[in-house]
């Protein structure tokens, strides 16, 4: 199993909080769909077995992709690899590209789930954030999705936003639930270097939440979800039996994916790779068959240290018996840790496996340190 990657770099414009790469070079559109497909012929030997079982199509905004545009990439990859027999592939949409046409015509090309970037339910916020869509338009994207032949839909909602009060987020909660959504991406409200929401906090325009809403407002989606039968397989990821993310939970346990298009990343079990970050440079290499990119082979102790992080992110957990195979000079270290961290209270012991409690997951970074090598 592998997963593909496929980054869209761009945005009718960017919201205040995002630091992923992506631009408003819409008229490069066309030409970087045909690099994409070069560089994606180019690598189509990354993979250790070629074959793919899912594939997600990120941004960005990748929603602002014509049906012709997904078409082609399609017909690539169909092309250069094997593709799993129940594929997994997801594409995130703004709701003001949501049209009946379109949700239609991407299903029956084989995308089989959608990731909605809802992120609030509130004008007010949405427009404070420059998001491009009214939250008249997020219900009527839903309606639509909900009324087409897509069974599988996420959305991305926001959290610990000063703007948004406890009421108003179980309002919202309350609202999604209605419609048949099968998976849940939460995110705590992140205040990055390289967004323009951190000048707007500097400058005194937007204040940033303090640690107690964010604590009030995790409990608040937790227990809501959980109540209404969703699993937290992830610290911020809850879904439906049968619906967890298969292509996140590939990254999560370290399984090969290759990553095409600008910033991509790539991970091939003994080293990553990420491509450079320009979109205009991206094209121009591609004309002329390269890829330009930075390369990280990756130590024993880097890859172990990545189990840890990674894992205790999530509902799995990590493995004795898994670190004694592929850790083995890490393995006294490890259990030397984790009976340390079993004395102070930390985890579920059973059989073979180390599963973090609700509250581990809330400190899965201060464990991770305490476990790496």
């Amino acid at each position: 199993m592998s997963g593909l990657y496929i980054h869209i770099p761009f945005c009718d414009e960017k919201c205040f909080y995002c630091d992923f790469y992506s631009g408003n070079l819409l008229y490069l559109i066309d030409s970087y769909v045909d690099a994409l497909i070069k560089e994606l012929k180019i690598r189509s030997n990354y993979l250790p077995d070629n074959e793919i079982d899912t594939i997600y199509f990120g941004g960005g905004t990748p929603s602002l992709l014509s049906i012709k545009h997904i078409d082609k990439i399609f017909q690539a990859v169909n092309l250069n690899f094997k593709i799993g027999v129940k594929p997994e592939i997801t594409i995130e949409c703004n709701p003001e590209n949501i049209s009946i046409n379109y949700v239609n015509e991407i299903f029956r090309l084989g995308i089989n789930r959608i990731s909605l970037g809802v992120q609030f339910l509130d004008n007010k916020v949405l427009n404070k954030y420059n998001r491009k869509h009214s939250k008249e338009i997020i219900f009527n994207a839903l309606n639509i999705i909900s009324n087409s032949k897509f069974i599988n839909i996420s959305v991305d909602l926001i959290y610990s936003v000063p703007e948004i009060s406890d009421e108003v987020l179980l309002l919202s909660l309350i609202q999604l639930i209605n419609y048949d959504i099968k998976h849940f991406s939460t995110y705590c409200l992140t205040v990055s270097k390289n967004s323009k929401l951190y000048w707007k906090i500097q400058s005194g325009e937007i204040k940033e939440s303090d640690e107690n809403m964010f604590f009030s407002q995790y409990k608040i989606i937790s227990d809501f979800l959980k109540e209404k039968g969703y699993i937290q397989y992830e610290i911020s990821n809850y879904a439906k039996v049968g619906f967890f993310s298969e292509h996140n939970l590939a990254y999560w346990n370290q399984i090969p994916y290759l990553g095409l298009g600008v910033s991509a990343h790539s991970y091939n079990l003994s080293s990553r790779q990420w491509n450079h970050l320009n979109i205009k440079k991206y094209i121009r290499d591609l004309n002329k068959d390269l890829i330009s990119f930075e390369l990280e082979q990756l130590s024993d102790n880097q890859k172990y240290n990545e189990y840890i992080i990674l894992r205790l992110r999530t509902y799995q957990g990590l493995s004795y018996d898994y670190v004694r195979n592929f850790f083995n000079s890490q393995f006294f270290h490890f259990v030397l840790k984790i009976e340390e961290l079993k004395e102070r209270g930390h985890f579920i012991f059973k059989d073979d496996l180390i599963i973090p409690k609700e509250s581990d997951l809330l400190i899965a970074d201060y464990l991770s340190k305490i476990l790496m090598f």
